[in-house]
């Protein structure tokens, strides 16, 4: 039997990875530093993922093993390994160099195949970085997964079918169904950041501003719903251009990202989706991107200065982080001033309404 280790035993690794694997015969082993849950894992020997809106039946995943980050013995499971998922946050990831390059030196089967499943763009740099002697590529995540019940093993996900990883990367040639060679990966990854997760952005920030706890409520406000279909013409037009893709067929990919977001039996938080808001305000995420193509493209800007002075007011009133700092990021696209005025109407609570409208003239 052939063998997948999973290195990140949460939401995406267990409740869409694991099925993937499962369905086309790996034995499964789970690395994950949180001894909790590997002991849990370890205990129970199976758990159950459920569908959304019941889409499809669960899915018992079992057969597994399961081990800590901790123990020696994963050196030698990692080198014996058919592929490996990373599914750990980005930030994470050169956490996982010590032991991927050990494994990649002793590995049975050469090259090491490994492909990190994080939301991001160039989430493999640090094991590039690193020089790892392995075959490493992206995988792109366009399924939400969520633990309902902290205490217990149950997932709930959507019925995605794929997990898009990069063909292009030497050695990944590897038969899996559910996991596709996309040949331009870049762009499809880019793509999916800057519509996918800057549509979720306008949900989360402003939905946090207007005090939903619940994500699909903070997506059917009148006024969220305006913004949102203020921004859905400006990004496909931008990303449709810098991307060279069919304007009909970005449009239809943006409007699958609204679609999903305002999807009430997907039970999800504002917190889980606007947690990290520093880092999602960076250069090549999902908030500066958008607003440099916007800029590049003499779109509108509005609706995404809304969003990124919303975000900045989450990163600054709930995580602490410096406003000077978050601005000076954006100073290279010139709309610091829009930013900075933005804010002051958040900070000092104007409605959404009047925020909107004043936006729609920026």
């Amino acid at each position: 039997m052939k063998e997948a280790v999973i290195i990140g035993a949460g939401q995406t690794g267990r409740g869409f990875i694991a099925p993937i694997m499962q369905a086309n015969a790996y034995h499964i082993t789970f690395i994950d530093k949180n001894e909790q849950l590997i002991d849990k894992l370890k205990n129970k020997g199976s758990y159950t993922v459920q569908y959304f809106g019941d889409a499809k039946p669960p899915v018992e995943v079992s057969g597994y093993d399961a081990y800590t980050t901790a123990e020696e013995e994963i050196v030698n499971i990692l080198a014996n390994a058919d592929l490996i998922t990373t599914s750990v946050f980005a930030g994470n990831i050169k956490e996982l160099v010590p032991f991927l390059n050990k494994a990649a030196q002793q590995a049975v089967k050469k090259p090491l195949r490994i492909v990190c499943c994080e939301n991001g763009v160039h989430v493999k740099q640090p094991l590039l970085d690193a020089k790892i002697p392995a075959s490493i590529a992206e995988g792109v995540i366009f399924c939400t997964t969520l633990q309902p019940d902290a205490e217990d093993l149950l997932l709930v996900s959507e019925d995605v079918a794929e997990l898009p990883i990069d063909g292009s990367v030497e050695g990944m040639d590897i038969p899996i169904q559910g996991m596709p060679l996309e040949v331009d990966f870049p762009s499809l990854i880019q793509r999916k950041i800057y519509t996918y997760n800057f549509m979720s952005a306008i949900v989360s920030y402003l939905g946090a501003y207007l005090g939903y706890e619940v994500y699909g409520e903070a997506a059917h406000d009148p006024q969220i719903k305006r913004l949102t279909e203020l921004a859905v013409p400006v990004i496909s037009d931008c990303i449709a251009r810098e991307y060279h893709v069919k304007a009909v067929d970005q449009l239809a990919f943006t409007m699958r990202a609204v679609n999903k977001f305002r999807n009430k039996e997907i039970y999800d938080t504002v917190y889980r989706n606007a947690r990290q808001a520093e880092r999602k305000l960076k250069q090549e995420e999902r908030l500066y991107e958008p607003l440099r193509l916007a800029v590049k493209y003499q779109q509108k800007t509005g609706c995404i200065i809304l969003t990124a002075a919303a975000a900045m007011h989450y990163a600054v009133e709930k995580e602490n982080a410096d406003l000077s700092a978050l601005l000076h990021l954006y100073e290279p696209l010139h709309v610091v001033k829009q930013l900075k005025e933005v804010y002051g109407m958040l900070q000092n609570k104007t409605s959404l309404q009047e925020i909107i409208h004043f936006c729609m003239n920026i």
